[in-house]
């Protein structure tokens, strides 16, 4: 039987969907396992429905310190042996906690983190896209992971404490904090694994002004400087070699059809690039078929386009600014080993 775990709920304002979440956990939950959220100062009915489900709770009474630093100062209350942090809008398969918990004993691994399954909630295009972009990457992932991801993520709570858990100076808002500390903890020889039958449901409903400002702010733009600052791991996940061709790949379509206003043989550039693009991105495709109707299809191929050709830019800005000297390479501090405190219930 594996050890007990200490679940942790990040959330603010998240009474839409924390009800079905919580649910979700008690029934994944086993005797020892600890329920817990952090409160981020909700002005809803989060605090409440927390403790209808029985859940532990931390809370920021002041405004809004964003999920690193919640999870953090929850990790310090925590009292298993393992953290599972799962995001306020996942509602997690049964089985979720125990696929991970077994990888992590079978293994070795100092962590393991799971994957969105194929069925979204929202069927609005830009959250199908988005959602099944995620489901696609972890389901393709290696499992010998050079990154974390905290929307189902599994960890060893004394691991999480000595590496200082997430780096809330650096990432106030909801970022990839789960992957610097991936990069953390991979660069001091531990090992982290992708379980993608590890699975939950993601319930939010992504704008496609949202998406758009998520990939390129919180993603594109602080990951891009990871990996400026030479501080980011073997590439993996959306970095894998694929995608940096199949980004190349977009990036040089628009170029050809620009050329094609002038030389007719510009045109057959273009057609060879978007066939070899269709071609590098079918599987993703196929996943997008079994959700989507083929005028959503044809939308959510556009978008996707639009996602290679925007996070190259990014990558492409900032590895060009730190080059000619715009740019300074970051100077960051590791954070300090977290503390656990007692929790005052």
């Amino acid at each position: 039987m594996r050890q007990p775990v200490s679940i942790i709920v990040p959330a603010y304002n998240a009474e839409s969907t924390l009800p079905e979440c919580l649910s979700a956990l008690r029934a994944a939950m086993r005797p020892g396992d600890e329920l817990m959220l952090f409160d981020d100062g909700s002005t809803d009915a989060t605090r409440s429905i927390a403790e209808a489900a029985g859940a532990k709770i931390v809370r920021n009474a002041g405004s809004p310190k964003g999920p690193a630093h919640g999870r953090n100062v929850a990790a310090a209350h925590a009292s298993q042996p393992y953290i599972m942090f799962v995001d306020a809008d996942v509602i997690i398969h049964k089985d979720a906690i125990e696929k991970l918990a077994e990888e992590v004993e079978r293994t070795g691994a100092v962590a393991a983190f799971g994957s969105y399954d194929d069925h979204p909630r929202s069927r609005r295009l830009p959250a199908l896209y988005a959602n099944l972009r995620h489901h696609f990457v972890h389901q393709s992932g290696n499992r010998d992971a050079t990154t974390f991801w905290t929307g189902i993520g599994l960890i060893e709570t004394e691991a999480f404490r000595e590496f200082g858990g997430y780096d809330d100076v650096l990432f106030a808002h909801p970022s990839i904090e789960d992957v610097e500390l991936g990069m953390r903890l991979i660069n001091s020889g531990k090992t982290i694994r992708l379980v993608p039958e590890a699975q939950g449901t993601h319930w939010k409903d992504w704008t496609l002004w949202r998406v758009w400002h998520t990939d390129v702010v919180r993603r594109a733009l602080p990951w891009s400087r990871l990996i400026a600052d030479g501080q980011l791991a073997v590439p993996d996940l959306n970095l894998a070699r694929k995608e940096r061709i199949l980004a190349l790949t977009a990036f040089s379509i628009p170029v050809f059809v620009i050329g094609g206003l002038f030389e007719s043989y510009f045109w057959i550039g273009a057609g060879a690039l978007i066939a070899f693009y269709l071609f590098g991105i079918r599987k993703f495709l196929g996943v997008l078929t079994r959700r989507m109707n083929p005028l959503q299809l044809a939308g959510a191929a556009a978008m996707h386009w639009f996602y290679h050709l925007y996070a190259s830019v990014t990558y492409a800005l900032v590895m060009l600014g730190t080059r000619i000297g715009l740019r300074r390479h970051a100077d960051r501090n590791t954070p300090v080993p977290l503390k656990r405190a007692e929790l005052a219930q």
